[in-house]
């Protein structure tokens, strides 16, 4: 079974700036706490050059493998040959060649018309300098605020040769590759992410339809026993039954508010934990109550079976069996004879 999906590779954000900023690009850097602690980006400045590191050498290996590079401009910035004619320009470079993503962020107010990167949207809001904000906790959030979207778009883009191919096996009904290149895709991205949540769900149902040959849906059972495993000649089932739970316990685990995997997982495993949650999750489904009568029952809980087996029938259920009728002395005009062969199917075996 996959293990839970956490981003492998942070989004590497490097600061171009001017040391006489060292204290806004350090306010700035506080703003990035939880953007680095999510693990969605790593931040890189000169000051971070280890002793005995040629700095140059150091800076420019980092620049040329930034995916974001953050220009904090200042009048000190631009007046900066080192940071005007080496770092903007490789940065620029950079940007044109779609390497990495320049983001300049105006802290002090300064003429930066015409400059490389003025073609490029500015931060904070409206390229209002961060010194000229009453409160400059709101600049920085604003600032911090298009570095998480901008590195979204580019956690989306790193994968996106996965999400081709995700698409296209999903298409060929491939589960189990469905399954691996989802798993790939969500330790990839960051979890806030939309396109995380659609592959969580996709990657789900994958686990739970690889399956789809094995499991044996008995909807007409009257006694509500409702699912069971299905095998070829020479499978054993009691080697199967572990696999499917696995899968199921990480269906779930991607998304756990799916009531017909809990009813799956409690046809396979018995638990009856898992059949409260699938009635909790989906109320209006008759099959779980019957489940649920069929279990009572057994616990010679007559009272509560009744229950469950009129919520069932309220809820459209009718028996395919008039022996089912028979035992629970019900009105035979309850009976269906086309409920016979009729399964009730599961959703989430269908493709």
């Amino acid at each position: 079974m996959a293990e839970s999906s956490k981003p492998t590779r942070a989004v590497e954000v490097f600061f171009s700036y001017s040391h006489k900023d060292e204290d806004l690009r350090d306010e700035l850097s506080k703003h990035l706490a939880m953007l680095k602690r999510q693990h969605f980006i790593t931040a890189w400045h000169d000051r971070r050059i280890g002793a005995g590191k040629e700095w140059e050498n150091e800076i420019d290996e980092r620049l040329n493998s930034a995916d974001i590079i953050l220009l904090l401009i200042s009048s000190d910035f631009l007046a900066s040959d080192y940071c005007y004619d080496v770092e903007v320009k490789t940065a620029m470079k950079r940007h044109d060649d779609g390497e990495a993503r320049v983001m300049p962020a105006i802290l002090r107010p300064v003429d930066w018309k015409g400059a490389p990167f003025g073609k490029l949207q500015a931060l904070p809001r409206d390229a209002r300098p961060v010194t000229d904000w009453s409160n400059r906790d709101e600049a920085f959030l604003n600032i911090a605020q298009g570095i998480r979207v901008a590195a979204g778009e580019l956690a989306v883009r790193q994968v996106g040769w996965l999400f081709e191919s995700f698409t296209k096996v999903e298409s060929l009904k491939n589960w189990a590759n469905v399954v691996s290149l989802g798993e790939r895709i969500l330790k990839s991205l960051p979890d806030h992410l939309p396109e995380y949540q659609t592959i969580r769900s996709k990657t789900a149902a994958a686990y739970v339809r690889r399956w789809s040959r094995c499991i044996d849906e008995r909807g007409y059972d009257p006694f509500g026993r409702g699912v069971g495993i299905k095998t070829k000649r020479h499978e054993d089932p009691e080697e199967i039954r572990p696999k499917i739970i696995a899968d199921l316990n990480r269906a779930i685990e991607l998304e756990p508010d799916n009531a017909e995997y809990h009813y799956l997982r409690f046809c396979m495993r018995g638990d009856e934990s898992d059949l409260e949650r699938a009635i909790e999750l989906d109320p209006s489904t008759a099959q779980y109550y019957i489940a649920r009568a069929w279990n009572r029952e057994c616990d010679d809980d007559k009272e509560g079976a009744a229950r469950d087996r009129q919520r069932a029938m309220d809820l459209g259920y009718r028996p395919s069996s008039k022996y089912f009728l028979h035992r629970y002395n019900l009105d035979e005009s309850l009976f269906d004879e086309r409920k016979k062969m009729e399964m009730w199917k599961l959703k989430c075996l269908r493709d």
